[in-house]
C-alpha cells in the first residue's frame, strides 16, 4: 500500500477491512486522477474484499449526488501488494468532520431543531437518490453518515456542515435478494435503527431506510437512544423483541414529554416511524414536509440577512463609494 499511498492516520475498522486517511504518494498521479489532497482508503484482504467490491459498484451507480460519498473509481488503485499479501482498496472522499455520531456527541448529545431539520434534508436528498436508483441502504445510522466541514467562505455563516450517506456494504436492490453481506445484528447500534418489518420477517425495502432516518432525527432531537433510549443497555434479543412488537402508541408516549418540539417536528417523526408500511412516508414525500420546507425557508432568510449585513459592512469599509449604489433584499 505504501507504494501508492502515504497513510497519515487510522480512521477505523469494520468486519471486512480498515479505513485510513491517506495521500497519494505521487503528486503527478493525484493530479492525473484529479484527487484531492486527502482521501479515505478502505482496505481489505483480497479474500475478504467482496463486500468492498460490491460497495464500489453501488457507489458507481449512485454517482452524481452530492449527498452521497464520492468514490474515486480507478483500477490503478484497486490492488496493492504488501507484506506478501494482496489488498483491495476503494478510494473515497475524506470526511474531515467525522460522522454524524461524533457530531451529535460534540453538541452535548442532541442537536437544535432547526439544525436537525437541515441535516435531515441533506440525508433525505441522498436517500431519495438511493431509492430512485432502485437501491435500499439497509444500514442507516449515525455512524454511516459522514460529516464534511463547509469550506470557509461557503458556509454563509449558517450551515457549517454537509452530510453524506456512506457505507453501502449492506445495500441491496429493491425488490430483489440481498446483494450485500447477510444482515446480522452484531452490534446494538445497527439494531437500534432497524424497522419492525426488517426484524420480524426480514423485509428490506425503501421504507426501512425511512424508519432508520426517523430514528436518527428523533435521536438528534431527544438525545442518545432516541426511540429506544430506555432500552439501550438491554441484551440484543430483548431489544429485537421490543422492536418486533412495536406499536405506534409508543411514540405517542414519548413525544408529549418534549414540549419544546414543534408540531412539525413531531409530525415528521410520526410519518417516519409508523409501523404500517403503507402509511410510512417516502423520502420524496418527506422532502415536502413542513418540518423540512419551513426550516429551509428559515435558512434562506438567515442567509439573506447575513448577505445584507456583509454588504453593509463592505459599503462602510469601501474607500470609494458611489452615492447611487445601495444594497438591499428584494
Amino acid at each position: 500500500m505504501a507504494s501508492k499511498w502515504m497513510l497519515s492516520k487510522f480512521l477505523g475498522a469494520g468486519s471486512y477491512g480498515s479505513v485510513f486517511l491517506a495521500q497519494c504518494a505521487s503528486p503527478s498521479l493525484a493530479c492525473y486522477y484529479n484527487l484531492p489532497r486527502f482521501v479515505a482508503v478502505k482496505s481489505s484482504l483480497e479474500s475478504l474484499s467482496w463486500s468492498s467490491r460490491f460497495e464500489k459498484s453501488v457507489l458507481y451507480e449512485l454517482r452524481g449526488c452530492r449527498e452521497i460519498v464520492h468514490c474515486f473509481a480507478s483500477e490503478d488503485f484497486d490492488f496493492v501488494n504488501e507484506y506478501g499479501k494482496k489488498f483491495y482498496n476503494i478510494v473515497l472522499e475524506y470526511a474531515n468532520g467525522g460522522t454524524l455520531r461524533q457530531l451529535i456527541k460534540s453538541r452535548g448529545g442532541w442537536v437544535p431543531e432547526h439544525e436537525t431539520s437541515w441535516y435531515a434534508c441533506m440525508m433525505l436528498k441522498g436517500l431519495y437518490h438511493v431509492h430512485d436508483k432502485g437501491f435500499v441502504h439497509c444500514d442507516l445510522k449515525p455512524d454511516n453518515v459522514l460529516v464534511f466541514n463547509v469550506p470557509s467562505g461557503e458556509d454563509k455563516g449558517v450551515v457549517k456542515y454537509n452530510l453524506k450517506l456512506a457505507d453501502f456494504g449492506l445495500a441491496r436492490k429493491s425488490g430483489g435478494i440481498s446483494c450485500g453481506a447477510r444482515r446480522e445484528y452484531k452490534n446494538r447500534g445497527t439494531l437500534l435503527y432497524s424497522s419492525p418489518e426488517s426484524v420480524v420477517v426480514g423485509i428490506h425495502e425503501a421504507a426501512m431506510d425511512v424508519w432508520s432516518l426517523g430514528c436518527m432525527v428523533l435521536e438528534m432531537l431527544l438525545g442518545e437512544g432516541g426511540l429506544w433510549n430506555n432500552y439501550i443497555d438491554v441484551d440484543e434479543q430483548c431489544l429485537a423483541e421490543m422492536i418486533a412488537n412495536y406499536e405506534d402508541d409508543r411514540l405517542e408516549l414519548i413525544l408529549p414529554k418534549f414540549d419544546y418540539l414543534s408540531v412539525n417536528a413531531k409530525d415528521f417523526v410520526r410519518k417516519c416511524l409508523t409501523k404500517t408500511l403503507e402509511e410510512r412516508w417516502t423520502a420524496e414525500e418527506l422532502l415536502k414536509h413542513p418540518f423540512i420546507t419551513h426550516n429551509q425557508d428559515l435558512l434562506k432568510k438567515l442567509e439573506a440577512q447575513l448577505f445584507y449585513k456583509n454588504m453593509m459592512k463592505y459599503q462602510s469599509n469601501a474607500p470609494f463609494r458611489s452615492s447611487h449604489i445601495s444594497f438591499g433584499i428584494c
